[in-house]
């Protein structure tokens, strides 16, 4: 027999069984569906997921905070001792906590965003800027016009300042000494429309930050049960009376102990004596040109977190990274023990977790999202595990069902079988007519899967996204969690037919193996 002729006898086969083939095929055609779209949306979801975060920099962003570590060689072994009779598991837990109380009670050393170490990370490889995060109150003065304001800082380069700027222009770079107003404070300075605020771009505005002033006063008013108010007068006069303590406390009448807390709660010299003391700037103040004004954030774009940074929703006044960074610095408190946190920005994600490594090693706390990126892809990777085991096993019992038709089909083409061994069939080409007939179901049932699977695509993409965006607040216009490869279709419809091809082959056997006079013999 030629080849052609036993892939009619095959396809003659499987018309003339049209129940059992339907149900092997419906076996099939789960499996075959299940498992094409459980490899697509493997590789679509994390592609999809990955894209999305890489449209925006949040993806390439370490956040870094300051730490606070203490050695454990310094704590005394008595204060760590724990009852040696308890679980193992929770006299760990107990000595952990033992050190965070002891760190909490005395102290322990503070690794801040200094500006040594804000260098440092600059000059890491593959990292782009760092941004640390300045937002202080201060004072806006403008000629007779003051304000109390809150302050931040944005990069240049970023783009959604550029959507939100109403007059003027934004930053050029991170150092230009310039700034940027809110429309809230071109209004309360009387510049309502844009032409009035086109006034204010060129001009100069000084921005002071009174040092301790409002300390003060917070403490003396909680002291006082919360109902003390001070006026500004009232504050400069009350920070004088406090420079003046230190000169004042030998003549006070006080008990020695008490005279030596004064002496070390108002200490103006530094505790090493070969160092110099430099007179406290008790009014940090400079001028900045007005570059542009900018609007708030509208509900959607607050929704959508769109925004400059965390500060967004009520900064009063935008700074350059670096120019803010200098600013900030000038601060005592901030130059003595750094910047709180920080957003250093890498040139690619791929590069993230090497810098991580760096920043840690500083000392300093550190999170990304790529984090949860990777954790999200390794769920999507275990559900879409399950799902293939799942539409394997479905195909293996499919593929049961097939060798047990096959084996019903051998038995009543028992006579059909011994008529053509008796005109001369071999027994490779009696075996062979039902391994072709197993590769045509799957062959067929794969096609079906295909066909079916790309008529739902649209509707399950569409549902699977919006899981996603529910879950991640993130926005996938545009995006195809779902694809359908050619590769995956070839690798879906050979599976499928090895599968089908595999369940024959003991029942094909038995076919090739049956004796031609026995066979006539059968009724």
């Amino acid at each position: 027999m030629k080849f052609t002729d036993i892939v009619s006898m095959s396809l003659l086969a499987i018309r003339r069984q049209k129940t059992r083939t339907a149900l092997s095929l419906i076996g099939v055609v789960i499996g075959s569906l299940m498992l094409l779209f459980a490899l697509a949306s493997r590789s679509g979801v994390q592609e999809a997921v990955m894209r999305v975060f890489s449209m925006s920099k949040q993806l390439r962003q370490i956040h870094v905070t300051q730490n606070w570590s203490v050695d454990e060689k310094l704590i005394p072994a008595e204060e760590l001792e724990v009852d040696r009779d308890l679980d193992e598991a929770l006299r760990a837990r107990l000595r952990k906590m033992l050190i965070l109380h002891w760190q909490r009670e005395h102290g322990g050393e503070r690794i801040g965003l200094t500006q040594e170490r804000i260098e440092k990370i600059e000059s890491i490889q593959h990292v782009q800027n760092i941004h640390p995060q300045m937002s202080a109150s201060v004072t806006l003065i403008q000629g007779d016009k003051e304000l109390q304001g809150y302050g931040a800082s944005v990069s240049a380069d970023e783009e959604m300042l550029h959507e939100r700027i109403l007059v003027g222009k934004a930053f050029e770079s991170d150092s230009e000494p310039v700034i940027l107003l809110n429309e809230f404070v071109a209004w309360k300075w009387g510049f309502v429309s844009q032409s009035q605020m086109q006034k204010l771009i060129g001009t100069r505005v000084r921005i002071e930050h009174r040092l301790g002033a409002e300390g003060v006063a917070y403490s003396l008013s909680r002291r006082s049960g919360g109902d003390v108010e001070f006026s500004r007068e009232e504050l400069t006069a009350l920070n004088s009376a406090l420079d003046r303590i230190p000169t004042l406390i030998e003549e006070l009448p006080l008990p020695e102990q008490e005279r030596a807390a004064l002496k070390k709660a108002f200490q103006t010299t530094p505790a090493d004596p070969d160092s110099r003391s430099e007179p406290i700037e008790r009014i940090i103040a400079q001028e900045y040109t007005i570059a542009g004004i900018y609007r708030s954030p509208t509900e959607s774009e607050t929704n959508d977190h769109m925004s400059l940074g965390r500060t967004d929703g009520f900064a009063d006044f935008l700074l350059p990274i670096k120019t803010a960074t200098q600013f900030a610095l000038r601060v005592p408190h901030i130059r003595k023990n750094g910047f709180y946190q920080a957003t250093v920005l890498v040139d690619h994600e791929s590069h993230l977790k090497a810098v991580s490594k760096q920043i840690r090693e500083m000392g300093l706390r550190e999170y990304s999202l790529i984090s949860m990126v990777e954790f999200i892809q390794e769920q999507v990777r275990q559900v879409t595990l399950i799902v293939s085991l799942v539409a394997i096993f479905a195909l293996i019992i499919s593929a049961v069902g097939i060798a047990n038709t096959m084996v019903m089909s051998v038995v009543e083409r028992t006579r059909e079988i011994g008529i053509m061994k008796a005109l001369g069939a071999r027994e490779g080409q009696i075996q062979m007519l039902f391994l072709i007939e197993g590769a045509l179901i799957g062959l067929i049932g794969g096609l079906c899967a295909m066909a079916i699977g790309l008529a739902i695509k649209i509707p399950i993409e569409s549902y699977t996204i919006s899981l996603l965006e529910k879950q991640l607040n993130k926005t996938f216009e545009q995006q195809h969690v779902i694809e359908f490869p050619l590769w995956l279709l070839a690798l879906v419809l050979a599976f499928s037919m090895i599968v089908t091809t595999l369940a024959t082959i003991l029942p094909a056997r038995r076919a090739a193996r049956i004796d031609p006079i026995t066979a006539l013999r059968h009724d």
